[in-house]
């Protein structure tokens, strides 16, 4: 268990930073003192990556996002997305509880075979207006393309 505190709360001051900006937990908006060793909850804003949490010594972050995505990045410290309602229980249990505590466990997979899935974004077969032209690229792990034109990217 770890303490949980609020980004918003720790604002990094001797920078100018104002609650405003370290509730996004970007990189130098939260004070240090009081970050580190602690799980902090940031709201999630475009763009966003861990070095902001990092920076001021996070023990882990839970960012609140308010897109469902089907797909996850890779971060270097235990990080949790939760979605709008999630986030607000979380914002409710922060604001009161006199020492709220969080876990963030390690992640596990299931293989089912049975169950394929396919991100959002990826290409999904025929063309959906004419069923006799194929999509000019086929995705891959990784967010990896393959395309007729371009051959082999990565985003």
């Amino acid at each position: 268990m770890y303490p949980l505190i609020y980004a918003g709360d720790a604002p990094n001051a001797t920078l100018g930073a104002y609650s405003f900006f370290s509730r996004y937990c970007l990189p130098g908006s939260l004070n240090r003192t009081i970050v580190e060793g602690k799980i902090v909850f940031c709201e999630y804003i475009i763009g966003w990556d861990s070095d902001g949490v990092m920076q001021a010594g996070a023990a882990g972050a839970v960012i609140q996002d308010a897109e469902n995505k089907d797909y996850q990045f890779s971060y270097p410290l235990p990080l949790s997305n939760v979605n709008m309602n999630d986030g607000r229980m979380i914002l409710n249990y922060l604001n009161t509880t006199e020492n709220p505590t969080a876990t963030i466990f390690k992640t596990s997979q299931d293989n089912n075979q049975f169950a394929p899935f396919v991100v959002s974004f990826s290409s999904r077969g025929p063309n959906p207006v004419t069923a006799d032209i194929l999509k000019d690229y086929v995705r891959m792990m990784g967010k990896c393309r393959f395309s007729l034109v371009n051959r082999l990217r990565c985003d």
